[in-house]
């Protein structure tokens, strides 16, 4: 009860303050768009807050979930970190909710908000794109192998503006061709010989 009591409070004054200032957070709100794979009874947390967080921790150099669960737990009741959030009361989410959330999440919407974000600060007309394969380090979910992807980089600055997962049993091909496909024909790429076979 008591809780409810001041989540109603808090979004009175919220109102009035806190969340005019997230209204700048271009992020948070592209992360908004991202679907929710939870059911609504029950949730604590929004889900744009558990991933906008995570970037946050990943800038601060959290490697995996567990070092970003512990940067969340560390910082979510900062003042700066509530205005970004555009709340003045939240709980800490659980280290449970925030592995699974980054497990089960959509991944390919989530790329689909870096791509949106990453346009509006840098012009990638007519740009050269350096593609390689990875793999994201941290990853590794329970029985779950790391995820790979193949990365598109601004050679001009060193921006990465695209990556595309690379499906289980597969290789780096079908996800460039993929990717090349949902960038379109404004980008000059090179890539190596790997992606130059007959019918790739």
């Amino acid at each position: 009860m008591a809780t409810k009591t001041r989540e109603k409070l808090a979004k009175k004054r919220s109102i009035r303050g806190y969340a005019d200032q997230a209204q700048s957070n271009q992020l948070l709100k592209l992360f908004s768009e991202v679907t929710d794979y939870r059911k609504p009874q029950g949730k604590r947390h929004r889900l744009e807050h558990i991933l906008y967080l995570s970037v946050l921790a990943g800038l601060m150099g959290a490697t995996d979930y567990k070092q970003i669960s512990i940067w969340i737990e560390k910082h979510i009741q900062k003042e700066q970190v509530k205005r970004l959030l555009g709340v003045e009361f939240i709980l800490t989410p659980k280290k449970s909710l925030v592995s699974d959330v980054l497990a089960k999440v959509d991944s390919q919407e989530v790329e689909v908000v870096f791509r949106k974000w990453i346009r509006t600060y840098v012009d990638t007309r007519g740009k050269h794109l350096s593609v390689d394969g990875k793999v994201m380090n941290g990853s590794k979910y329970k029985d779950k192998r790391s995820i790979e992807v193949v990365g598109a980089v601004l050679s001009e600055i060193g921006v990465i503006i695209a990556h595309q997962q690379i499906a289980e049993k597969s290789n780096e091909i079908p996800a460039l061709q993929a990717m090349i496909g949902e960038l379109g024909d404004e980008f000059i790429f090179t890539f190596d010989a790997m992606n130059t076979q007959k019918n790739s």
